[in-house]
């Protein structure tokens, strides 16, 4: 083992935070082109949570969030998620499409909130993916209305509880002057962890 998420030392965090920081940025610029739309983001602060600690951190276990799910597959494996209240998820549609009062649970909204969440991942994907040296790429996104605790256990069990840390980003972004909140988490296994780090190492 490389080391352990709870053991990492400044330098290493600090590269780490830069990395996936600038892979965020790179996102948000490539949805904004493709939906042609203003997005602006304020630069969010990651923070590596316990996997248990994600759904208080988030908001509570209880609460509604409607999710899309990418799977990571490569030499990096595990999971990646947009999670966003329905407040926002209805503003995403209603900013996009013009629909004063959109259902999000209708078959077009559930893939225009689908294409926003794989068109973030891919690119952020594609930065991580670049800055590491290590080839992985997503799954088609899959999308879903739950409570947050609920969709966590699935993606725990998919992963047979082989994650004890998340790199989770809990920001704000104004498309078409309305602010809105979104949550970027990324899980990774053990082994891609080790990968993760071991490039950083080389890096610092």
């Amino acid at each position: 083992m490389t080391g352990r998420m709870d053991e990492l030392t400044e330098l290493q965090a600090s590269a780490l935070k830069e990395i996936v920081n600038i892979g965020v940025g790179n996102a948000v610029t490539s949805l904004s082109k493709m939906i042609g739309k203003q997005i602006s983001i304020e630069v969010p602060e990651l923070k590596i949570e316990k996997i248990e600690e994600v759904p208080e951190s988030a908001g509570g276990a209880d609460t509604v969030v409607s999710g899309v799910i990418m799977h990571l597959d490569g030499d990096i494996n595990g999971y990646i998620m947009m999670l966003l209240s329905r407040d926002t998820a209805e503003t995403i549609c209603t900013t996009i499409t013009g629909e004063e009062a959109p259902d999000i649970l209708s078959s077009m909204n559930q893939s225009l909130i689908e294409e926003v969440g794989h068109i973030l991942a891919g690119s952020y994907v594609s930065s991580l993916s670049e800055f590491l040296g290590l080839n992985f790429k997503i799954s088609p996104p899959m999308q879903t209305y739950d409570m947050l605790g609920a969709i966590m256990d699935q993606i725990l069990i998919e992963m047979s509880r082989n994650v004890e840390y998340t790199f989770l980003f809990d920001t704000f972004f104004t498309m078409e002057k309305n602010r809105m909140e979104g949550i970027l988490l990324t899980l990774f296994d053990p082994e891609s962890m080790d990968r993760i780090l071991t490039r950083i190492n080389d890096m610092v």
